[in-house]
């Protein structure tokens, strides 16, 4: 598929409990500013993110708080029974692939920001839970996520 269609596909979103908005908007939430006892954020490019990742436990290690998502189609994943998936939307849209008991897994709105002072955070709510993660790493195929203990 082209980069093209992985861009359609990731605007498509993901994980949001309200309902799906017009997900060529221009974004509505990126980078929350800083207060001014919050240092600068890390450098990430954002831009990366806006895309459709899919879960690839093989690359975690045994023990690791990692979660590892590559871009869709850029991996050759074995077979899987299920395999979590995001698509993230400019705009604070995401989908996430929901775990459906029969087996009739499907997508699922939510919705995502991002702030940060020492480390950039990514905050998922969907169906009224919040799961927050640091983001370790972001590149244009590869997303690492760990995730942050309840506060």
């Amino acid at each position: 598929m082209s980069k093209t269609g992985y861009i359609a596909l990731a605007v498509l979103g993901l994980l949001s409990c309200v309902s799906m908005q017009d997900l060529s908007a221009s974004p509505a939430l990126v980078l929350a500013p800083p207060a001014e006892s919050e240092q600068t954020l890390p450098a990430v490019d954002i831009s990366n993110l806006f895309q459709h990742w899919v879960h690839s436990s093989e690359e975690e290690r045994p023990g690791s708080k990692h979660r590892v998502f590559r871009l869709a189609g850029s991996w050759q994943f074995p077979p899987s029974r299920f395999r979590m998936a995001y698509k993230f939307a400019r705009n604070g849209a995401c989908e996430f692939y929901f775990l459906s008991p029969d087996d009739a897994h499907h997508f699922k709105p939510c919705r995502w920001t991002i702030s940060g002072h020492e480390n950039v955070i990514l905050r998922i709510s969907a169906e009224g839970d919040t799961t927050s993660y640091e983001i370790s790493v972001l590149s244009a195929a590869l997303l690492q996520l760990t995730p942050m203990e309840p506060q």
